[in-house]
């Protein structure tokens, strides 16, 4: 027969041995506690009785002085484990782990959303939110939509995978010396440059090795659900899509960012087809403001005629555009934006298709441009007011001091006109009558004027400035108008900057074909006895067309 229940007997009375518990206990208002001894947890864990009794779990876990125990982490993404490399993540710190075979493993919480992921997987993505994601919007203290894009890695290897090979190379590529090799070609030592050229594997081979599975991985994903109706038109296959052209443009820059945007533009086409505007929320955006920014910023470097009909249309409105120049990370004001987008319908179209499209900003003046001539263009980006935007983009995020801001407006107007002064000037698609003549072109600013301020306000962005993510564009547009050996200089310099604040290949790729154009143009200038300051003067090397009559399309954001 029972003794009673432990509850009735640590009150000292008799119990009725009731089942499942007591009735003494359920009249008193007392929890019985069963007719089992309890299990009691004692206060730091010192063992009663056997070999180990007076010490406690710590005494026996933590020999060594000094030592302290693992904790567990419910918010860290990455476990307390050893990665493939041969490396500890504790407390978010990387550092070299040491074998303790006869310890058990530690193991802590993982967040839903990377359960599914191995740890060499979690790691890259953590990687990437670590080394990448705060240079893939304006202000990420606002809005960033590739941090946003992470939650939704859950279910989607394909999206998962693209974003740990960023994560991969980033982190391979963030102890190699690229930058430094620009800088020291700034300072005129051209065998850097040239050492620079030859593209070698990162020297962290494993994390390289990590790189190509994981890039091999999400290609593979794509390819298999771009085949099926169903996951095609998922929007975390599409976003992957955009994914894999950012990896394309840290890889390389190199053409093959265009058959992912081509892909995802024809999936896109499809959703609008019935003139439905894009969603302005959650990944939906993400898909179109990434399609957007590719296409117009690509089609600037991109030969004529390997971009199909733009996915954008004035018809979408401005709107679309304003919400660009507030979350993509090249930082381009809206009014330029569609400036770069105009210019890239010239070269698309044929004579007498221009009325399809039209510049969607008005004049500070309140006047709609009509762009029927190349000088009308080029004066509707000369109306731009810098100061206007840069005071404007207050209401989005407040700036104590906005002089970093102003330049950056100032440096994109600048390359912009630069640009489309260069590009309009070679269309067809305005009528003959119209084109850049002699006389029109006495009516602009000369081109060494603005050259010289697109320097000047690239330099006042300094590194440890938020704005200066945003000057790889306008810095090659500097470099490829540039003709003095100091501009030459100024510019390899800010991309040599721009590789330590964010790893990616093509900044070296942008300076190699630099180099390239630098070689022409001083070979022509020999050739014609024309010096530096003379060639200046007039429209000088012809950049554009070199870039058309290559093999490649660069893609330089």
């Amino acid at each position: 027969m029972s003794k009673g229940c432990y509850t009735c007997r640590r009150r000292r009375i008799v119990c009725d041995n009731g089942f499942p518990t007591c009735r003494k206990c359920q009249n008193a208002g007392k929890e019985c506690l069963g007719y089992q001894k309890p299990l009691v947890w004692v206060k730091g864990g010192v063992a009663s009785r056997g070999r180990m009794m007076g010490l406690s779990f710590d005494d026996v876990a933590c020999p060594a002085s000094g030592s302290s125990s693992p904790s567990m982490h419910s918010q860290q993404v990455l476990p307390f484990s050893l990665n493939e490399a041969g490396h500890q993540i504790h407390n978010g710190t990387l550092v070299r782990a040491r074998s303790h075979p006869t310890e058990s493993p530690m193991y802590s919480l993982v967040d839903p959303v990377f359960q599914d992921l191995n740890k060499t997987s979690r790691f890259y993505v953590d990687m990437f939110n670590r080394l990448s994601v705060h240079c893939l919007a304006l202000y990420d203290a606002v809005k960033n939509p590739y941090r946003e894009l992470i939650p939704y890695i859950h279910g989607s290897s394909v999206l998962a995978d693209s974003l740990a090979a960023i994560g991969a190379i980033q982190f391979a590529y963030k102890s190699e010396n690229h930058g430094q090799l620009l800088i020291a070609a700034a300072a005129g030592d051209e065998a850097s440059l040239k050492a620079g050229m030859v593209v070698m594997k990162p020297r962290d081979t494993k994390t390289y090795e990590h790189f190509l599975r994981l890039k091999q991985s999400a290609l593979h994903q794509l390819s298999t659900e771009v085949s099926h109706p169903m996951t095609r038109i998922d929007d975390r296959t599409v976003a992957a899509m955009f994914v894999l052209i950012l990896l394309d443009v840290i890889e390389s820059g190199y053409t093959s960012w265009m058959y992912h945007l081509e892909g995802a533009k024809n999936i896109l086409r499809g959703r609008f087809s019935d003139n439905k505007l894009p969603s302005t929320d959650g990944i939906d955006a993400f898909i179109v403001d990434a399609c957007l920014i590719t296409e117009i910023m690509g089609s600037t470097l991109a030969r004529p005629g390997v971009l199909s009909r733009p996915f954008y249309s004035p018809s979408m409105g401005s709107a679309m555009l304003k919400r660009l120049e507030r979350t993509a990370w090249v930082g381009c004001p809206a009014y330029l934006l569609d400036v770069i987008f105009f210019v890239h319908a010239q070269r698309y179209s044929e004579p007498g298709e221009t009325a399809e499209y039209s510049l969607s900003f008005l004049t500070p003046s309140g006047k709609a441009t009509q762009a029927e001539s190349p000088l009308a263009v080029l004066r509707h980006i000369d109306a731009f007011d810098a100061d206007a935007w840069a005071e404007e983009m207050q209401s989005y995020l407040t700036l104590p001091d906005l002089s970093q801001r102003l330049a950056l407006a100032r440096a994109y107007k600048a390359a912009v006109y630069l640009y489309a002064r260069r590009v309009l000037s070679r269309t067809t698609a305005f009528a003959s009558d119209c084109a850049l003549t002699d006389f029109s072109i006495s009516a602009l600013q000369s081109r060494k004027t603005v050259e010289n301020d697109l320097i000047q306000n690239l330099l006042l962005i300094p590194p440890e400035d938020e704005h200066f993510k945003c000057l790889i564009w306008p810095t090659f547009i500097a470099g490829a108008e540039c003709t003095s050996r100091e501009q030459r200089s100024t510019t390899l310099r800010l991309l040599g900057l721009l590789w330590n604040g964010f790893y990616s290949l093509n900044l070296q790729n942008a300076a190699c074909v630099l180099k390239v154009m630098w070689d022409k143009q001083d070979e022509r200038m020999l050739a014609t006895g024309v010096g530096e300051e003379e060639d200046a003067d007039d429209e000088g090397f012809d950049w554009i067309q070199e870039l058309d009559q290559s093999s490649t399309d660069w893609l330089f954001i």
